[in-house]
């Protein structure tokens, strides 16, 4: 059994962060109270685990399986009814399954999204069973892998977060855009860092959003956002072992789905069901 521990934040963090948001209006350095955000200690750790070979479902285009099968069905049964190839009565067959499947798959390479790449360092690697969350590897599940109908990667979760359109949200073309994540270990503790490209929207824009980031993501993580560059931004999903999904705890056979609006509970239902 694993023990749960709490985040800790090192003491010049915060003390960092409390001489920030207390900067009063005429310190023209400093950035507003509203925008300030405790800058989170990161591993030092930059050994990385290298990619698995070989196949895997989860990263396989059902278009590129369709059109595989398809096509070569379509081109058999082409060429058997002219009698080019010796392919009996079956000809037919093969040019009307051939055409359906090759359909399906030109439809699902033109609906797809590609799968992100996650960068595993090696001491994250070492902490994820015993401290990520359900929802922390749903989420590297689900954006790691071919996405089908989707515009972009948490594009649901996005429009909750940012009320797209709507009074106190962005406009639809300020969305940020997830172009990366990684599995890293700041302040001690596994987490998910998601990193966006955000070039329409200022820094406070996310940071006044912080908490219902958190809330969006949780429970069990704390929330921190950084600037890594101009229009890039990396939101960290911290667990802090409240809701740790590691072995002995009882839901080996749930699945679990982010809230459906931020500060509700998480969803779990059986794997498998959806």
């Amino acid at each position: 059994r694993h023990t749960r521990g709490a985040l800790v934040v090192r003491g010049d963090a915060i003390d960092d962060a409390a001489a920030l948001a207390t900067a009063g209006p005429s310190d023209k350095t400093g950035p507003a109270a509203s925008a300030v955000v405790p800058k989170l200690p990161r591993s030092a750790c930059t050994r990385t685990i290298a990619k698995a070979e070989g196949f895997d479902l989860s990263t396989t285009s059902f278009g590129s399986i369709g059109l595989g099968v398809g096509l070569p069905l379509l081109m058999s049964g082409f060429l058997g009814y002219f009698n080019v190839i010796p392919t009996g009565s079956i000809s037919s067959l093969l040019l009307i399954y051939g055409f359906i499947i090759s359909l399906i798959g030109f439809a699902l390479q033109y609906a797809k999204l590609e799968p992100l790449e996650c960068v595993t360092y090696e001491d994250a690697a070492a902490l994820r069973e015993a401290q990520t969350t359900g929802i922390l590897t749903q989420v590297r599940n689900d954006v790691t892998r071919y996405r089908y109908g989707d515009e972009q990667h948490l594009e649901e979760g996005l429009a909750i977060i940012f009320r797209y359109n709507r009074p106190g949200g962005l406009r639809k073309n300020q969305a940020p855009t997830l172009t990366g994540l990684s599995e890293q270990v700041i302040v001690d503790r596994y987490a998910l860092v998601l990193k966006f490209d955000s070039p329409k929207m200022e820094l406070s824009e996310w940071t006044d959003r912080r908490e219902k980031i958190q809330g969006f993501f949780g429970p069990g993580v704390t929330c921190g956002i950084t600037e890594v560059g101009e229009g890039a931004v990396e939101v960290e999903l911290v667990s802090d072992g409240s809701d740790a999904s590691g072995p002995g705890n009882g839901m080996e056979d749930m699945e679990v789905l982010p809230p459906l609006m931020p500060g509700l509970p998480p969803r779990y239902v059986k794997k498998g069901s959806v």
